[in-house]
């Protein structure tokens, strides 16, 4: 698994940002990309992004519907335990733990996991960030698939990030 924490706009570090959390992993030999924002937790919140300082203060989620099984269905996150800081601050001895979240649209969260982040340090010890980029597009979680609309709201800007 492989995750990268960044921030929107690229404000200083002391000013709020929108927080975003990539994580790709190996699912059924290819990649699947999880990407989350900082957002509000509750209805109609989680369906808007909102600005923060630190990581650990920022609820997560997919902001724009999966396609389940069983129908439309989110993906959340949020922080248990010490506050890692704000991306481009995070110390090389942090470790960010999250709980693992879904809900229906308009339901109330489920927990369902959960995930410990640790940074990759260069060979001076510094923290590292990834050259991956990452695109839920391409990198489809094989058990939420997109649906048309959510596709074609967010194909231009993953076209455009991919050159």
């Amino acid at each position: 698994m492989t995750a990268r924490l960044s921030r929107s706009f690229g404000f200083p570090v002391a000013w709020p940002d929108f927080i975003g959390l990539a994580v790709r992993v190996r699912a059924d030999d290819a990649d699947a990309d999880l990407l989350l924002a900082s957002t509000g937790w509750r209805v109609p919140g989680r369906f808007a992004l909102l600005m923060h300082r630190t990581a650990g203060l920022a609820r997560l989620t997919s902001l724009m519907p999966y396609r389940g099984a069983r129908g439309a269905v989110l993906l959340g996150a949020r922080t248990v335990g010490a506050d890692p800081g704000a991306p481009g601050r995070f110390r090389p001895d942090a470790r960010w733990d999250l709980e693992l979240f879904w809900a229906t649209p308009l339901g109330p969260w489920n927990r369902c996991g959960s995930l410990r982040l640790t940074p990759v340090l260069d060979a001076a010890g510094r923290v590292q960030d990834t050259p991956l980029r990452f695109d839920p597009l391409l990198n489809q979680l094989p058990t939420a698939q997109t649906y048309g609309w959510t596709r074609r709201l967010r194909e231009h800007s993953y076209r455009l990030a991919r050159q």
